[in-house]
């Protein structure tokens, strides 16, 4: 657990544990969407479901809205598995997103993703600080970028810098990226979901 971990253990009574045979159809399509999408193939860093068949995490309060829900999946899909960025500057903002909303789960969903992407052990280890060893001037673009749209402010030389590196559309992506994991970050907090 990180230092940040404020959780106390109440997200049943926040959240139904909905198994699969109690969803509504519109829930089941979405529940389906989810088990049998791409998110599958990295379940064993963050499963998708128990062994009950129960979503965890965030999907689970997906459900609850299956309309939005269903679009913020879709969202998540396109930023984890159609972005043209790098996984390592994905997973560098995704956890940069947990230090700055104090995100327990969020990290821990990450933290062997990011090992996984070639994201340093260094980075990793020292993100909570503020101060991030970081390897390399791209990865200080990014963590430059990410730190500055969570303080909600990017610099014009900040964005420059960014777009030379990512172009664009990278820019774009890495935008999109940051507010998905922020509203995933509003979700644990507010259901209280600790994992």
């Amino acid at each position: 657990m990180t230092a940040w971990d404020d959780s106390d253990g109440s997200a049943a009574a926040r959240l139904p544990r909905l198994a699969p045979a109690e969803l509504t159809p519109e829930q089941t399509r979405l529940y389906q969407q989810i088990v049998e999408g791409p998110r599958q193939q990295h379940a064993s860093f963050f499963p998708v479901a128990d062994d009950e068949g129960i979503l965890s995490g965030p999907y689970r309060a997906m459900l609850l809205s299956p309309g939005i829900g269903a679009a913020l999946e879709q969202v998540g899909v396109a930023v984890r598995y159609r972005s043209l960025l790098p996984s390592w500057a994905r997973e560098l903002a995704i956890l940069t997103v947990a230090c700055h909303c104090r995100s327990d789960v969020e990290w821990r969903a990450h933290e062997e993703l990011a090992r996984a992407s070639g994201l340093p052990e260094v980075t990793i280890e020292t993100l909570p600080s503020g101060s991030p060893t970081l390897p390399d001037r791209p990865a200080e673009v990014t963590y430059a970028f990410v730190a500055g749209l969570l303080a909600n402010h990017v610099d014009h030389d900040t964005f420059a810098a960014a777009e030379r590196l990512w172009s664009r559309a990278g820019v774009f992506e890495l935008v999109a990226t940051v507010g998905y994991y922020q509203i995933i970050a509003g979700i644990n907090h507010a259901f209280d979901i600790s994992g």
